[in-house]
């Protein structure tokens, strides 16, 4: 009963695929959504390309943020194994659009991750032929996972925030699920807590490990990186960046602060950058504002919003302050590529699956605000802050940036020390 209500969800998101390779974009739409059907029917095709080695990994990633993770572990793998060979997959449209076209010195195939049936299984690792299969946070694919565990493929679970929510406790789905664990060679946690929890369910072969986004982050902070527009607009003044923002909770927190102090200097980040969501936020707006795309350092507007992706982990650095969007759901997104520039941070009130964002609370770095009168007192608070609160709070968040590095490392170590 258990497998057939999963195998009936299968059937319904394949129909949806099959369906959108027939329609025309004027019916479909060009979104997100859209992208992804469309990803999803050419997903085990395009797969092909990839061409395996004699030491091959697999990478998968859910989207973008996830990769952040995966990324300092390629890297780590290629430095150690010049000849290895790596695919990564993602199931958002999000992570291949931003990697697909660029040319990635860690990944030698980037595409979408076929729908997890056990005929795309079987085909996608005879095309990959795994020696290895690194799974980040929280991607539990029954059938990928089965197919990975009949073929003794080492498989591991990276940065997992394990919580009574996930579907392992699910009444009707739990039992898939639940199976699917023992296909993990390893699972390494970000916290006591997840060991715990899964220790419930019967898996003994997890442990606290720390978070190879915190290495990536580093890495990032230490790269080159110019862009001559961004850094003429935020060398003028204070500047508060906001990432990954939403349309809805985020703009609604930040919007009133926004038009309230116009003398500000303000740099938002779309979470979505398609037309239709950049409109939404300039209409939130009652101030000049203007689209990166369009800026020029001579230009008088306050408030610009990046109309691009991909560089919000680099652009933090401009920044005096920084709030973080998706705090009103369960998707807060990364507090760590600001905290290792040593900005104050904000963001919304969810962070029961952010152990990082709690951290930093504690510490004093970060700041929940949920309001649009809390986050207007914190943005007051750093707008004229003495430049010794501002050096006190970069020494706090660096410090504890540096001690939680090292985890790419020993998770490397550990994969490479089970191939068989």
């Amino acid at each position: 009963m258990k497998r057939t209500l999963y195998r009936t969800a299968l059937s319904a998101v394949r129909g949806a695929v099959v369906a959108a390779g027939s329609m025309p974009e004027a019916i479909i739409g060009s979104g997100k959504t859209s992208r992804f059907l469309r990803g999803q029917r050419q997903a085990l095709k395009a797969a092909r390309a990839f061409r395996p080695g004699a030491l091959n990994f697999w990478f998968h990633c859910s989207s973008l943020g996830e990769y952040a993770i995966a990324r300092p572990l390629m890297a780590e793998l290629k430095r150690r194994h010049h000849d290895a060979r790596i695919a990564l997959t993602f199931f958002s449209s999000t992570g291949v659009e931003a990697l697909a076209r660029k040319n990635n010195p860690d990944a030698d195939f980037v595409g979408y991750l076929p729908l997890d049936t056990t005929a795309n299984a079987r085909a996608l690792l005879d095309i990959f032929r795994p020696s290895a299969a690194l799974f980040m946070v929280s991607e539990y694919w029954p059938n990928y996972l089965a197919e990975l565990k009949r073929r003794g493929v080492p498989t591991y679970l990276v940065s997992c925030v394990f919580s009574e929510s996930a579907p392992h406790f699910n009444s009707l789905l739990g039992a898939t699920f639940r199976e699917s664990l023992d296909a993990y060679t390893r699972i390494f946690c970000l916290s006591q807590s997840s060991v715990d929890l899964l220790g419930r369910l019967g898996y003994d072969r997890a442990e606290v490990e720390g978070d190879p986004l915190v290495d990536n982050a580093l890495r990032v902070a230490e790269t080159p990186w110019h862009s001559p527009e961004l850094h003429a607009f935020c060398s003028l003044s204070s500047t508060l960046v906001c990432g990954s923002i939403h349309n809805g909770a985020d703009m609604e927190l930040i919007a009133p602060e926004i038009n309230a102090h116009p003398e500000r200097r303000y740099l938002l980040v779309p979470h979505e950058v398609d037309a239709g969501h950049l409109q939404q936020v300039r209409d939130a707006l009652d101030v000049p504002c203007r689209l990166l795309s369009d800026y020029r350092p001579d230009m008088p507007e306050r408030v610009l919003i990046v109309d691009s992706v991909g560089a919000l982990a680099y652009l933090y650095r401009l920044g005096t302050m920084a709030y973080v969007g998706g705090g009103f759901s369960r998707q807060l997104h990364s507090v760590l590529e600001p905290a290792v520039y040593g900005l104050p941070i904000s963001f919304g009130p969810r962070t029961e699956r952010k152990i990082v964002a709690r951290l930093l609370l504690k510490l004093g770095v970060a700041t929940k605000t949920s309001t649009p009168e809390e986050f207007a007192a914190w943005a007051d608070r750093y707008f004229n802050a003495p430049q010794r609160e501002l050096e006190e709070i970069r020494h706090c968040a660096q410090k504890f940036c540096f001690r939680q590095a090292g985890a790419t490392a020993r998770i490397v170590s550990t994969v490479l020390n089970n191939l068989k």
